[in-house]
């Protein structure tokens, strides 16, 4: 399916941390990329023991489903402000936010419950229900960056009756990111993660020994991580662009409380 503008729709305006209004975008319809209701392939789970939490969900998109998300995110245009606190000399990169409609969360979701829930021990024994449907698009261009940083926990947002609704649950929160990747044809942009150098079951803190860990995640696939609050969140980057562009979706796995 084309994507063009006059699929999405401006459903609120939402401050950065430069600008006080910036779009927040949502669906004309249900399932307006015309997703599959199976995965192109099967979904598998690789999980990264270097990194403390961390694995990758390999097949989750096929490259077509990619290069859709990519036409929808370039049609309702990045900004190089986003609805975060994080100023632009942390995160210098060109962002969108697009709320999806549920068939499109849970479309994908469904691709990933399964692997996903191998490791609900992790996290207290709760189960994951879906994910975080504000879709946060990054576009990193050649000299882009995302300093080290720590990803915050969010609550679920849903669009009702073309309303936004920031906190849309009283029973779920994210605990884990759920990073998608649309590309792969770039050079350097490896997420990096920061370990403790003595326990790869801990991330470092201030004044531990550390090492550098870069993982990087084929397109159409992603990689998934402790966030917010969890004992087993480390702080990473995505390490600047030499050549190409980085197009990836941040969004998060929702828990229940």
């Amino acid at each position: 399916m084309v994507s063009t503008v006059e699929n999405f729709y401006i459903v609120a305006h939402e401050p950065g941390a430069e600008h006080p209004a910036l779009p927040t975008w949502a669906s004309e319809f249900a399932n307006p990329l015309g997703l599959a209701a199976e995965p192109p392939r099967l979904v598998t789970r690789v999980d990264i023991p270097e990194v403390p939490g961390a694995y990758q969900l390999l097949n989750v998109l096929s490259i077509q489903e990619c290069q859709s998300l990519i036409e929808a995110s370039e049609a309702m245009g990045f900004l190089p402000d986003a609805a975060v606190s994080l100023p632009r000399h942390i995160r210098h990169n060109d962002n969108l936010v697009w709320v999806v409609d549920d068939a499109t969360e849970r479309c994908i979701w469904e691709r990933v419950a399964t692997p996903v829930q191998t490791d609900s021990d992790r996290y207290g024994g709760k189960p994951a229900v879906g994910l975080n449907a504000r879709f946060r698009f990054y576009r990193y261009s050649t000299g882009d960056y995302f300093n080290p940083h720590s990803d915050g926990a969010w609550p679920g947002s849903r669009v009702i009756d073309k309303e936004l609704i920031g906190n849309a649950y009283a029973d779920r929160y994210s605990q884990a990111t759920f990073l998608i990747y649309l590309t792969e044809n770039f050079i350097g942009g490896a997420t990096r993660f920061l370990v403790n150098a003595n326990d790869p079951d801990l991330p470092a803190r201030q004044g531990d020994p550390y090492k550098e860990v870069d993982v990087r995640t084929p397109i159409g696939g992603v990689l998934c991580f402790p966030h917010g609050h969890h004992p087993q969140h480390c702080i990473h980057s995505s390490e600047p662009i030499q050549e190409g562009l980085k197009y990836i979706i941040r969004t998060d796995t929702l828990y229940a409380l």
